[in-house]
């Protein structure tokens, strides 16, 4: 198991080190920040390019890597780390990169006010908040029809078994780390209902995925009816932009998410990693992500009202705490036996 581990970790980092980043700031710049992240390129170039406006002598490159491969990434390049900022939508994953030594300490007047439930020992920090959410094409569903929460999609799915056959989608819980968070935070949260969704999916041949992005690319032309567990900034970008769409906050309980940037412990650039982290935690940055309509900031004071997000009184909120209970769920042996479990419900063979 070690060796299959240290031979994927050696995989993953020459895939990296191979891929072309896409650059931020002048070729003259003094300096040169890099940051590997799981974050599109869509929800993130405006503060990518507002930042080296404000800051001319950094130049950033910028790889957009899948959670699971950019754990891996930043454990197999301990001695020698290609970035000095890790950007991720797993939180679990980088609670497990500080709690095993590979990320080092940060404090900032803008870490200092965040809320005492988005940091963890000065060493990983949340930028935003990400609603779990699920997605439709609204040309499969008569009017009135769309379901609002995970019970309502199981009636639908009962009494559409041919149109819902093959044209559901969701994350591939093996190949993506923060699909996983989602599914056993959903499982924790609700056992009943989560075995239930499983055993629907699994008879109506569900469709799994690396990415909300892809999910929701095929939900829009129509190969799906329904996405399932989608990260809610991507879903209402596109939602707001296609009218086909419509993105649906689960009424019975809607997980939140956190995205999280930790400093690994021998970055090459430590300096301009806090610069940015303390960028994204800004007044301006904060306010960049609502106004270009990019993600949901994770300071209180600032509210992305406008962004098809109605997280009022009749939602059930239930955000994932950024604190030790999450390193439970990645237990080796919890992990397989979920994932297994998973793999049986879905009637998916080990390693498909």
């Amino acid at each position: 198991m070690r060796m299959l581990i240290a031979l994927l970790c050696f995989g993953l980092s020459s895939l990296v080190n191979a891929a072309l980043p896409v650059w931020f700031g002048s070729e003259q710049a003094s300096r040169t920040l890099y940051i590997h992240s799981t974050l599109d390129m869509t929800s993130f170039r405006p503060l990518l390019e507002r930042f080296v406006a404000i800051h001319p002598d950094v130049r950033i490159g910028y790889i957009d890597v899948n959670t699971l491969e950019l754990y891996y990434l930043t454990v197999s390049e301990t001695a020698q780390p290609t970035a000095s900022l890790i950007l991720s939508s797993a939180m679990d994953l980088q609670l497990k990169l500080v709690n095993d030594g590979f990320t080092q300490a940060y404090q900032s007047s803008e870490t200092d006010r965040l809320p005492r439930q988005a940091k963890w020992r000065d060493e990983v920090f949340a930028f935003s908040y990400e609603p779990v959410v699920m997605m439709v094409n609204k040309n499969a569903f008569a009017a009135g029809a769309i379901p609002e929460d995970r019970q309502s999609l199981l009636s639908y799915i009962r009494q559409q078994d041919d149109k819902v056959a093959g044209r559901m989608g969701t994350y591939d819980i093996r190949t993506s780390g923060v699909g996983y968070l989602m599914a056993s935070q959903d499982a924790r949260q609700a056992d009943a209902t989560w075995g239930r969704m499983l055993e629907a999916f699994g008879s109506h041949g569900v469709k799994t995925y690396c990415c909300s992005s892809d999910i929701i690319d095929d939900v829009a032309t129509g190969e799906l009816v329904v996405g399932y567990n989608l990260l809610g900034s991507y879903a209402a970008q596109r939602a707001n932009a296609d009218d086909n769409l419509e993105m649906i906050i689960p009424k019975d309980y809607t997980l939140m998410l956190m995205r999280t940037a930790v400093i690994p412990k021998r970055a090459d650039n430590p300096q301009d990693a806090g610069r940015f982290l303390d960028f994204l935690l800004s007044d301006e940055g904060q306010a960049l992500m609502t106004s270009e309509e990019l993600l949901y900031p994770i300071r209180p004071d600032q509210e992305a009202t406008h962004f098809a997000m109605p997280l009022g009184p009749t939602r059930t909120i239930r955000t994932v705490d950024l604190d030790q209970q999450l390193l439970v769920g990645r237990d080796l042996v919890k992990q397989r036996r979920f994932i297994r479990s998973w793999e049986l419900a879905l009637e998916l063979s080990s390693g498909d």
